[in-house]
Order: structure tokens, then C-alpha cells, then sequence
């Protein structure tokens, strides 16, 4: 997750959707997998919402509704698809 050597082998952007409470992805890792990926010189939209855990946008009715930060991480994956797509 954080080899830069490794990193340099992808080849397409790559897009991060984390909750700051995800025991299994610790604020710390992510920080250090976003600084490899920049490192690495991959495009990336890596972010970190703050107060929720893992899978925490759950179905679309939270962004029918615009909860957040479910919204907010749609409208991060979206931007992100129609970028990569329309490139």
C-alpha cells in the first residue's frame, strides 16, 4: 500500500474513499498511501471523511437525501469517473 516501486506500476489514477473511524484503514496509513502515490507520481483523489467507518455510504438514498458525508463521497467518485472517462 505505501511501496512506491509498486505504485509505479499502476497504471490508471486511482480513487480513495475512507472514513476517519476505519479501524481497518488507520488515518496514518492513508496519509502515508497518498504521500507514496504522489511519490510514485500516480494521479490520485485520495480523501478521508471525517466521523464515519468503513462502508459507511451504505445506499443511495443517503445522497437522495444529501447526508453527508455520503453525498460529498458520490460526488468525489463521480467527478473522478467522468474524469478518468473522459480523458
Amino acid at each position: 500500500l505505501t511501496d512506491v516501486d509498486e505504485l509505479k506500476r499502476l497504471k490508471a489514477p486511482v480513487c480513495g474513499v475512507y472514513g476517519s473511524e476505519d479501524a481497518q484503514f488507520p488515518k496514518i496509513l492513508l496519509d502515508k498511501f497518498q504521500s507514496a502515490l504522489n511519490e510514485a507520481g500516480v494521479e490520485n483523489d485520495v480523501r478521508v471523511y471525517d466521523g464515519v467507518g468503513h462502508a459507511f455510504w451504505s445506499d443511495m438514498e443517503q445522497i437522495e437525501r444529501g447526508d453527508r458525508p455520503q453525498a460529498e463521497a458520490y460526488g468525489q467518485c463521480t467527478s473522478f469517473l467522468r474524469r478518468f472517462f473522459d480523458a
